[in-house]
């Protein structure tokens, strides 16, 4: 879709805003299975039809746009795999196991954790479903604000509510 910047191809221009139009709600339901956002990968995709540089060798814009679409979740899956397997302290943990591990600090462990636990079960519903979602489930902002049918700026609110609170509660760990 030769439709870069500097150029004016309207025809191009119209058939690619067609095209995003057929699939954009197939990636935004793709990207709600997988907590990516298929608004992001979308938007990322036409991006890419934009700096192709012959508009004709796209015969079909809509399928096309779909297959940049979906090589853009394998991309973003992957990526969050690496993160996961980079992050989750759990992964790290299987590999290395310390067999001379302080008794002390697994219970202290165990006892933070099950305040953290406590205190995400008496936050109010909405945010401890909000909350959940994201950091349990990995739902981004505005596949939990599709879920809850709420905007993101408050799924926002309700996570910054929730760590707030698991915050103060687990303050007194860090002396």
């Amino acid at each position: 879709m030769g439709i870069g910047p500097g150029r004016k191809d309207t025809s191009a221009r119209l058939k690619l805003a067609a095209a995003y139009a057929e699939v954009a709600p197939l990636l935004d339901r793709i990207g709600d299975r997988h907590a990516i956002d298929g608004e992001d990968i979308g938007q990322e995709a036409v991006v890419r039809m934009l700096q192709i540089p012959d508009s004709k060798v796209v015969e079909n814009p809509a399928r096309y746009l779909f297959r940049v679409a979906r090589n853009l979740f394998v991309d973003a899956a992957r990526a969050r795999a690496r993160e996961r397997a980079v992050i989750n302290p759990a992964t790290d943990a299987a590999g290395k196991i310390d067999r001379n591990a302080d008794p002390e600090r697994t219970l202290a462990g165990k006892e933070r954790l099950q305040r953290a636990l406590a205190v995400i079960e008496n936050l109010p519903p909405r945010c401890r479903q909000a909350f959940r979602l994201h950091r349990f489930d990995g739902l981004t902002y505005v596949a939990i604000a599709r879920e809850m049918g709420i905007s993101p700026s408050m799924v926002e609110k309700h996570i910054a509510e929730a760590m707030l609170r698991l915050g103060h509660a687990l303050a007194g760990d860090e002396s």
